[in-house]
């Protein structure tokens, strides 16, 4: 008999493809997300579906497998280029100390619920650190879809799964000892593995910093963009084989890669370059774990299977959320971060299957515990979701800081948001002296803050106990600068409510935008493209040979008519007023030497602004080694 399978590749790749533009929408219509879609579709496809008729490989997902595992590798490169090195090592303790604490404890307490089931300590060693391990994939995309990665939240879970891609070749190592059927592990003595194991990772280093930007300025200059496409892929696979063949995760050679791209000029031409074939992997990967769910297993043992996966889930989560919050995060922070990472990763696949082979576990064992990763995998945007519930109810009243409405004469500001506008609006303050408070709910942007000498806090400018933690009853004026337009709105009707001596000034998205501010009592609103359009026709009009002075007035006319037009539309609504008016339709750094240093109002707030002052310091450090007559650019 001819299976479907046995026509050609192209086929196979249809079927793939059909099958997630079938199902993964409709995951997302009801609102279950594309990563449980992504397993529905792998399900359908497998052995247990209609694979049973396709034949190999969709009878046999285990040959899908590294393919899949692409999907992974690249989003660790991807992860890389966001991490430059002296971000990495500023997060050095939360890898090798939340990392191993999270681990060690989560081990410990699966492997003594699993030892008192009645299973030997070999298997419960074994089985315990597996599951300790969470999936890299599925974690760090639910951190990405929602833009968390650069949240103490965010970067606390990043730091806990690099850890757990170190732990992969450990664990592998001890099994071999423990098995009962030994492993072979080469003739090497350890010290010259672990010597060729450095030697790769500074192989890779160099690579990455004296032969790829090279070359890449090469393929810029020579107008061959294919090139460097074709070179990024070649990075990324490399780096993976050439770790796996020393014996470390192929993620954690990609991870390396892009750690050392991350300060190339060409880092973003690479991440748009990369970032289709890291989304077509990545959900090829999760149709391939879909695939390897045995049905008829878990429909002969469903209780067992759910009794498990929520047990597994509820006992990390629980343990991370201790390791969390003795390294100090916050309560809600904490039982995020454990709800993120409750779920079981993709590395246990891997494991197990070794383990049968090393006959550590049997076959049965070993498909009730990848249905239980299975499935903790599709339980994870449940778990997320509660523990997003409850956190909100563990978040503190904030204590209110001593912040007095003046000081020296000088004017108290509350800037919400600290963007690209919040920042250029706020260089003129510096000049004046103002006492200014930065409040943001971005890591970058408050990073960022603490080089201006300012007040900073840490929050969400929508909630009114943060409002007033960071001194709105106080000060004279409440600028709110930040990006979404709906979000503006919200605080700028909460502000004028709760805090009427203030005067609000507000950041306008559009004109439409600009009329529902007033609305809602803004004292002033500004839409962010109108001085800079105005100035950029104002320049026009001098190329074309205009007196300067025609210019200006010019200039003043439009900003009088346009005032007039958007009161007019404050009454007549959007379209009034047209027939009476006919209208012409860096890194971050303050400009002026702040006269203060930056103080934090919150403990994130200060994490941050210390990381960020570390990681300038030693890259000042670093520069006058490498050019010690270099004059400063002061």
């Amino acid at each position: 008999m001819i299976t479907l399978h046995q026509l050609d590749f192209v086929t196979d790749i249809m079927l793939f493809l059909s099958m997630a533009i079938l199902v993964v929408p409709f995951a997302k219509l009801i609102r279950v997300g594309t990563i449980v879609g992504y397993l529905i579709a792998g399900v359908i496809l497998g052995p247990w579906g209609i694979g049973q008729y396709l034949g190999s490989p969709f009878s046999a997902p285990d040959e899908l497998r590294p393919i899949g595992e692409l999907g992974v590798v690249m989003l660790l490169f991807l992860i890389g280029l966001e991490l430059n090195p002296g971000r990495l090592w500023s997060l050095r303790k939360e890898i090798f100390g939340s990392g191993s604490a999270q681990v060690g404890f989560s081990a410990l307490l699966i492997g003594l619920v699993i030892y008192f089931a009645g299973l030997t300590w070999q298997k419960s060693l074994i089985i315990g650190l597996s599951l300790a391990l969470s999936s890299t994939a599925l974690s760090l995309r639910i951190l990405q879809d929602r833009g968390d990665r650069t949240t103490p939240m965010g970067q606390t879970s990043i730091a806990i799964l690099l850890f757990q891609d170190m732990m992969i070749v450990p664990i592998l190592a001890l099994m071999a000892i423990v098995a009962p059927v030994p492993i072979d592990t080469g003739q090497r003595p350890g010290w010259e593995t672990a010597l060729i194991m450095a030697s790769t990772v500074l192989l890779l280093v160099a690579v990455g910093r004296y032969l790829l930007t090279p070359l890449f300025r090469l393929f810029a200059r020579i107008g061959a963009r294919e090139m460097m496409t074709a070179s990024a892929l070649l990075t990324v696979l490399g780096a993976a084989t050439l770790m796996k063949a020393v014996g470390l995760s192929s993620a954690l050679g990609a991870f390396i890669a892009g750690v050392m791209l991350a300060e190339s000029s060409f880092r973003h031409e690479l991440e748009a370059d990369l970032e289709p074939f890291r989304g077509l992997l990545l959900g090829f990967f999760f149709i391939t774990v879909g695939m390897s769910i045995d049905l008829n297993f878990v429909y002969q043992n469903w209780v067992v299977v759910l009794a498990c996966s929520f047990g597994l889930m509820v006992v990390k989560c629980l343990s991370i959320f201790s390791v969390t919050r003795l390294s100090g995060h916050t309560p809600e922070n904490s039982l995020q971060i454990g709800g993120l990472l409750a779920q079981a990763g993709e590395f246990g696949f891997v494991i197990f299957s070794a383990s049968v082979a090393v006959d550590l576990l049997n076959p049965h064992q070993s498909s009730l515990l990848s249905a239980i990763i299975s499935f903790t995998m599709a339980f994870t945007l449940l778990s997320v979701w509660l523990s997003q519930w409850f956190g909100v109810k563990l978040r503190p009243e904030p204590v209110k800081p001593d912040i007095p409405n003046t000081e020296g004469g000088r004017t108290n500001v509350l800037v919400i948001g600290f963007g690209r506008f919040g920042q250029l609006a706020s260089q003129m303050l510096i000049a004046q002296g103002s006492t200014v408070t930065v409040l943001d709910t971005d890591a970058q942007h408050i990073r960022e803050a603490s080089r201006f000498g300012y007040r900073i806090y840490y929050g969400d400018g929508r909630r009114l106990n943060v409002l007033r933690a960071a001194g709105a009853e106080n000060a004279s004026v409440i600028a709110v600068c930040t990006e979404r337009a709906e979000t503006t709105s919200q605080i700028v009707r909460m502000t004028k409510t709760q805090f009427p001596l203030a005067k609000i000034f507000a950041r306008a998205h559009d004109r439409r935008h600009a009329i529902q501010l007033v609305t809602a009592g803004a004292d002033y609103q500004l839409r962010e493209t109108l001085e800079s359009a105005l100035q950029f026709g104002r320049e026009i009009l001098e190329e074309l040979g205009e007196d300067e002075d025609r210019t200006y007035e010019i200039l003043a006319d439009v900003r009088r008519r346009d005032a007039e037009l958007l009161a007019l539309q404050q009454v007549g609504g959007l379209y009034a007023g047209y027939k009476q008016f006919k209208l012409p339709d860096v890194p971050v750094k303050p400009l002026i030497k702040p006269k203060s240093e930056s103080t934090a109002l919150n403990e994130p707030a200060r994490r941050l602004a210390e990381a960020e002052k570390k990681a300038e310091k030693e890259q000042s450090e670093n520069s006058e080694k490498t050019s010690p007559h270099k004059p400063s650019s002061d």
